[in-house]
């Protein structure tokens, strides 16, 4: 993986380099082939000699290039110094100085430009002295001045443009990249919450289950004038409720709670039994809705565990929500299906007014709080939009749930009910 990301770095910075003595290379040998072809050197010996120079600044402007980023300024300086006096490295001063001005550091552009622009002007003085015949290049200093501004101005105006759009993609990227944090962040608070509310809600039940264990075990301990009938039933209601609440305890074993309960955590949770009052609360706001029991009575329905019951009905308060917010006034149905011993499914749908959308409109955490209350609970709930346009809310939990499962011979679960059924045969 390490690799590619070196190589694409290195390419990055290389193809700068290449491109710019390529260009300055062409731009050299046009001049001193002019050079060549229009009569001798105006300096002698020392103008025949130039193209040498002017190589050595080549090199030398090629390595610094390469480590310019060390020593920005420095670096930079030195290449436009030795620039201004070789043909061959004309493009690189050229991209040295947009690299340096993509800092965006307004002192130190202006001082390695102002450097440039003198520099300029004495290598183009030298070369119209020593190398270059009459006539190649205009001698009036004017003329050069204004050509070194444009030049000037053309760099700053470049390296500005491109250190603005990279930092512009920088911030972009760090925003996306804190968006994406703050969603996991709501995403584990909504699941976390969903689990403390999850386990808020079988402590409710538990404290109902063991307050009725107590009622019932007391009456066996005081009240000795009970018949062998009365204590064979109060021992089997003990032994039911003991049974129901260890199904309970199982289904939450490993969730931590938050003590802090609000005043709705603290009331009675509801059951899918109260399902109807919830859809008439629907419509009375203004939506149809419409439900269907198919394969199902609600004899039947009525058998269902007390968690699997209250995990239905939360899925149908938050379907039903949704689609009230979302689609205010659009027909809802209601669909319940399924078998004891197997799988009860529940299925909300709605259409979507307007264009259809690509993903859920507006689904917030409360579906995402509902999917990990499921699959806590062994079950599994998807939503989204059909190709058709209508939104699909759908939910199926175990019949009997996972904590009615009995756990092996010599678990903690079956010693308890173990004893209890002791003590009915007992009694």
């Amino acid at each position: 993986m390490d690799s590619p990301s070196t190589a694409r770095r290195v390419w990055a910075h290389a193809w700068r380099l290449l491109v710019a003595i390529a260009v300055s290379s062409l731009n050299g040998l046009v001049v001193y082939g002019l050079v060549l072809t229009t009569g001798p050197y105006p300096g002698g010996p020392l103008g025949e000699m130039w193209m040498l120079v002017d190589l050595a600044c080549l090199l030398l402007c090629a390595v610094a290039y390469v480590a310019r980023h060390r020593a920005p300024r420095l670096v930079t300086s030195i290449i436009v110094v030795a620039g201004s006096f070789s043909l061959f490295s004309s493009f690189l001063v050229l991209f040295a100085v947009v690299s340096l001005a993509a800092r965006r550091r307004r002192l130190e552009t202006a001082a390695v430009c102002a450097l440039w622009f003198v520099a300029s002007l004495v290598g183009q003085r030298v070369f119209l002295a020593w190398v270059l015949p009459a006539g190649v290049l205009p001698d009036d200093l004017r003329i050069l001045a204004a050509g070194q501004v444009l030049n000037t101005a053309l760099a700053v105006v470049t390296g500005m443009f491109i250190g603005g759009r990279r930092a512009l993609l920088a911030s972009l990227r760090e925003q996306a990249a804190i968006a994406r944090r703050e969603a996991d962040a709501r995403g584990d608070g909504a699941r976390a919450a969903e689990r403390n509310r999850i386990a808020h809600e079988m402590h409710d039940v538990l404290a109902h289950r063991l307050s009725l264990v107590a009622l019932h075990a007391g009456a066996l301990e005081y009240r000795a004038e009970l018949d062998p009938e009365q204590v064979r039933e109060t021992a089997a209601v003990v032994r039911q409720s003991a049974h129901e609440a260890l199904g309970e305890l199982r289904e939450v074993l490993g969730l931590l709670r938050d003590t802090s309960a609000t005043d709705e955590q603290s009331r009675p949770q509801p059951t899918f039994a109260q399902v109807d009052e919830l859809i008439e609360g629907v419509r009375a706001a203004g939506s149809p809705v419409t439900s269907t029991l198919d394969r199902l009575d609600a004899d039947t329905l009525a058998e269902l565990p007390v968690a699997t019951s209250r995990h239905l009905y939360r899925v149908a308060q938050q379907a039903l929500a949704n689609a009230r917010a979302h689609a205010p006034g659009a027909p809802v149905h209601v669909r319940v299906h399924g078998a004891p011993g197997g799988r009860v499914v529940l299925e909300v749908t709605h259409p979507v007014p307007g264009p259809v959308p690509t993903t859920l409109p507006g689904s917030g955490w409360g579906l995402t709080g509902l999917a990990e209350r499921l699959r806590l609970a062994g079950g599994e709930l998807d939503a989204g939009v059909r190709p058709d346009g209508t939104v699909r809310v759908h939910a199926w939990l175990p019949w009997s749930g996972p904590t009615d499962e009995r756990e092996p011979s010599g678990a903690a679960g079956d010693g308890v009910d173990g004893t209890l059924d002791v003590v009915a045969s007992r009694a």
